[in-house]
């Protein structure tokens, strides 16, 4: 697991109830390994504070000496098995758990940075093996001076960016090493290992001072911008040859610098760690380590010559393939010969840069003949530059794998490593981004008492079926998981904790994952959720992947929801109005917010309502398409208000609806043209599928407010719907189009409302033009009559061809 980027939030504390405490600042930023730190926390509701829940072991809370609402002082023990580097905890309080904010472990105590030394003659004096806090102002250059002896190594290192916590600043450091005579001797600002954080190192040439200075590369700076210095006579490698190893092996690694190396034999972990860290044992401890990738293939190691595709190293045959090397020069190029199978599919992944090497990769993959096959400069992820690509041998054969950097660089810690592996079976889930820019958002469950807490798991499956079941070992005294089904046929389900009215407040970080309910299914599921630790408004410094959830046990919430138990089935094609009842604690009037946490595959909804100030309730539609499985579902929906003090949480129980295939059908009536003014008739067929009982209410919809379509009653042997068209002066001409009919089904306790007869359609055209009437002849009138009275002739309708050519033949103004 690693960390996560900290985000400001709300509000002040008031009643007993859970809460999201604001965990916005750390006095200092770290502790040294093996020691004691007297640690101030500031944010906000944090009166109530309990403890720290760290995602590494070896922490521990000895004592709290205040609690305050804005402020917290405790001591914090670090154990001497707490590897150095950043590591992510979170503030544990008795109303709620906090956003992640990283603390750092170092081998060295900490020494506060002293005002004034922002001037070369009044840098701050310090000593090797120690770490600095520190913070850089505007414009600001602080000076520290340090007395070695000739020979002797001047090792550093600053923290900066990798401090930074939204809203609050962040520093893109720069550090150097200079000689009493103001001299560079060695500087950083950026590194590939850990990007806008440098480090560098130099042997002195003297007895004598030596000085370090920091600043903002830009010369920017603010109160927030904190910086952690540590100086020592410790090596700081880029990179590491060979960059893996196979699980449980020993195996000899080279510790490489820009100019130097050193090599150690190193014993590799039995059990895979995605975040494998290795250290130097033969040196002065260093404040950080390298990544290190461990797998369970064998090495290939690079054989110079093998600059061209006839000369490349030759790999062992085998199902996998792990192909290491360094490009030592400018222009350089390795190449690798690997025996292949027709038929075989590889998932080619270049690590380079992921492990702290320069090296851009270019990596591209020829057939036995030589002709290219894939190449790849680019393959995205964290660090994009690292090529990934994926082919299959199409013959028996030597294939050459040829890499090189894409601006044609080299050096001495241009290291990479190749892994060529057949796909493999694989199950991960993790829970989505709920909210922009804020991976942190409700990633946690802190489960008021009495009520539950929700999290969507959507699952990533890699040639794996089934189904599983969800595990999370070591739950807090009184909670329980709700359901732990997670069935093959699904892409995600919500996970439900659910904490008992008198469970003890408690903390505690768990492992989930997912077990086959098949014994001869050997995956399991692993949580794997990618996530910020640095971002800047749209750009993202550093992310990490974490494994590992927050469960707690907080004070009870002051409203409790619950789905009205539905009494009707949702059809296929049909509409379901799932209601929402919130149930308020005295006192507590304020708007709640409730999210739809999921819906099964078919069936769609809003994801969000709201119930109003001093309201009770508010409802969802879920919609269903054609397709939806038939079976009974269990929804859950999430609140979130605002009681006073911040984010509060709770989730309904499960309810329990049913999808089932529709009572009638229907299809979409053709396209009716209908005069403004004269009624008219829509006509389509109605089939009964399922047999109901009673009279269920048809409704045409779909038309403007100025047409009048009256609903009809049908029944189960009713063969044909018929709806009444009326028009009047006010209609419009035109085509009305995507009309269905909603037919209400009695069923049970209520209706089934269907949708049936889509994509009617409804066209409106204008009064047709009556001819003018002929003139009689009047007959001649007998002698001594007066003449009588010629009848008009009767109107002559024409037909509507006859209109148009009529309009067409019209003179035009």
């Amino acid at each position: 697991m690693k960390f996560r980027l900290l985000s400001a939030l709300l509000l002040a504390p008031l009643a007993a109830w859970a809460a999201y405490p604001d965990m916005s600042a750390l006095k200092p930023h770290g502790g040294q390994i093996g020691a004691d730190v007297k640690l101030t926390i500031t944010g906000a509701r944090l009166d109530d504070f309990e403890d720290l829940m760290f995602y590494t072991p070896g922490f521990k809370v000895k004592s709290v000496e205040s609690r305050a609402a804005n402020k917290v002082e405790l001591t914090l023990s670090i154990g001497k098995e707490v590897r150095a580097g950043n590591h992510v905890m979170r503030v544990r309080t008795k109303s709620g758990v906090s956003h992640m904010r990283q603390f750092f472990a170092s081998p060295f105590p900490n020494v506060e940075e002293k005002e004034p030394n922002s001037e070369f003659a009044a840098a701050q004096p310090i000593a090797l093996g120690q770490t600095v806090e520190g913070v850089i102002l505007s414009e600001d250059v602080d000076y520290f001076k340090l007395t070695v002896r000739k020979g002797q190594r001047i090792g550093v290192q600053v923290d900066g960016l990798r401090l930074a916590a939204i809203p609050q600043g962040a520093m893109d450091p720069y550090v150097a090493i200079l000689d009493k005579d103001k001299f560079e001797k060695a500087f950083s600002d950026d590194t590939i290992l850990h990007r806008q954080d440098g480090y560098c190192s130099f042997t002195a040439e003297y007895d004598g001072d030596y000085y370090v200075m920091v600043r903002e590369s830009s010369y920017r700076g603010s109160a927030n911008s904190f910086y952690r210095l540590h100086v020592g006579d410790f090596r700081r490698p880029d990179a590491i040859y060979p960059a893996g190893g196979k699980l449980g092996s020993k195996l000899n690694v080279r510790f490489l610098e820009a100019r130097d190396s050193f090599a150690e034999e190193v014993v590799l972990p039995a059990e895979n760690d995605a975040e494998f860290v290795l250290y130097p044992k033969s040196q002065p401890p260093a404040p950080s380590g390298n990544l290190f990738r461990l797998s369970t293939i064998d090495n290939t190691l690079e054989a110079e010559p093998n600059n061209t595709l006839e000369t490349g190293t030759l790999a062992v045959a085998a199902d996998a393939y792990a192909l290491n090397g360094i490009i030592e020069k400018p222009g350089d190029i390795d190449c690798f010969r690997v025996p292949l199978k027709k038929g075989q599919v590889f998932e080619c992944r270049a690590l380079a840069q992921v492990l702290g090497s320069p090296l851009d990769p270019v990596v591209n993959v020829y057939t036995p003949k030589g002709a290219s096959i894939v190449g790849n400069d680019d393959g995205g992820g964290m660090r994009r530059l690292d090529s990934r690509f994926k082919f299959t041998a199409a013959v028996d054969g030597l294939y050459a794998v040829r890499i090189t950097d894409h601006l044609e660089r080299g050096g001495a810690n241009f290291v990479y490593r190749i892994e060529m592996v057949a796909s493999q079976p694989s199950l991960t889930f993790a829970s989505p981004d709920y909210t922009v820019n804020d991976t942190s958002y409700r990633q946690f469950l802190a489960v008021p008492k009495g009520g539950r807490m929700v999290l969507l798991e959507n699952f990533t499956r890699n040639g794996v079926g089934g189904d599983y079941r969800f595990d999370l070992p070591g739950l807090p005294a009184g909670v329980k998981l709700l359901e732990d089904a997670a069935p093959g046929d699904q892409p995600g389900v919500p996970l439900v904790l659910e904490a008992a009215p008198d469970a003890p407040h408690a903390g505690v970080i768990v492992t989930p994952l997912l077990q086959p309910k098949d014994p001869n299914n050997k995956i399991v599921g692993q949580m794997r959720r990618t996530y910020d630790i640095v971002r800047i408004g749209n750009v993202i410094y550093y992310q990490g992947i974490e494994d590992q959830l927050p469960v707690a046990v907080v004070d009870e919430a002051p409203y409790s929801l619950e789905i009205q138990k539905p009494e009707t089935p949702l059809v296929r094609n049909g509409i379901f109005n799932l209601k929402v009842v919130a149930k308020r604690k005295e006192g507590f009037k304020g708007p709640i917010r409730v999210f739809m946490c999921w819906t099964p595959p078919g069936v769609s909804s809003l994801g969000e309502q709201s119930i109003g100030e001093g309201a009770t309730e508010c409802v969802f539609q879920l919609s269903a398409n054609a397709n939806v499985d038939t079976k009974p579902w269990k929804f859950v929906v999430q609140g979130e208000a605002d009681a006073g003090k911040g984010r509060v949480y709770n989730a309904s129980p499960f309810a329990e609806l049913a999808t089932e295939a529709p009572y009638v059908a229907a299809n979409a009536i053709p396209l009716t043209a209908l005069e403004i003014g004269t009624p008219g008739v829509m006509t389509t067929n109605f089939e009964v599928s399922r047999p109901f009982e009673g009279e269920a209410v048809a409704t045409l919809v779909g038309a403007p407010d100025t047409i009048r379509i009256a609903p009809i009653k049908v029944t189960k042997d009713t063969k044909e719907l018929r709806f009444t068209v009326e028009t009047d002066e006010k209609s419009r001409v035109g085509k009305t189009a995507n009309m269905f009919v909603q037919v209400d089904v009695p069923v049970g306790k209520g209706v089934a409302t269907h949708r049936i007869a889509l994509g009617s359609i409804l066209r409106l055209d204008p009064a047709r033009k009556a001819a003018p009437a002929p003139v009689a002849k009047a007959a001649a009138p007998a002698a001594g009559k007066p003449a009588a009275p010629v009848a008009p002739a009767a109107p002559v309708v024409l037909s509507r061809l006859e209109q148009l050519r009529q309009k067409n033949e019209a003179p035009k103004n």
